[in-house]
């Protein structure tokens, strides 16, 4: 009879153990999908266009096997995502776009002549991830914790592509 009610006093322990755990892990959860940036946007916001968007991955593709790099080009494609995602919402599929289209070219930016360069392979991987359905294999995850990666990712970029132009300056 004893340990009966030593199980039943351990039962109610570990149920009122998870409970709290549970709440603080929602608490936590909410956290995370209220965090906000206080960053500005560094571009112009632009609707965003997917067939534009599926043509503009399949270019950084094909340039990402190139020798030759266009800088312009690669550039102005760097702006046009960075708009896509400056007028999207993190955490949608068109945001995730956005941003790694941006990344793409960023990397292919950043390459070398050659065609082993790991920021080919880099862009590659991006394009592939931006061009993949949300929640796929590679394709990241629509939602509060996708979109703060997402907005992490755009912040680093937008970092990294202050650097190159202070640098090309």
């Amino acid at each position: 009879m004893r340990s009966i009610l030593t199980l039943a006093g351990l039962l109610i322990v570990m149920v009122v153990a998870l409970v709290l755990a549970t709440r603080q892990t929602h608490h936590d959860f909410e956290a995370v999908k209220s965090v906000t940036f206080a960053m500005p946007t560094d571009a112009a916001r632009r609707p965003f266009d997917a067939t534009a968007a599926s043509r503009l991955g399949a270019r950084l593709a094909d340039l990402s096997r190139q020798s030759d790099l266009p800088t312009g080009e690669l550039r102005r494609a760097a702006a046009t995502a960075a708009g896509w995602a400056a007028g999207q919402t993190p955490g949608t599929a068109a945001y995730h776009t956005a941003v790694n289209l941006r990344g793409a070219a960023d990397e292919l930016l950043a390459a070398s002549p050659s065609l082993d360069d790991p920021h080919r392979s880099t862009a590659r991987r991006l394009v592939a991830a931006a061009e993949a359905a949300p929640g796929a294999p590679g394709g990241g995850p629509p939602g509060a914790i996708g979109g703060l990666r997402d907005k992490l990712q755009e912040i680093q970029q937008s970092h990294n592509e202050q650097l190159q132009q202070v640098e090309h300056q």
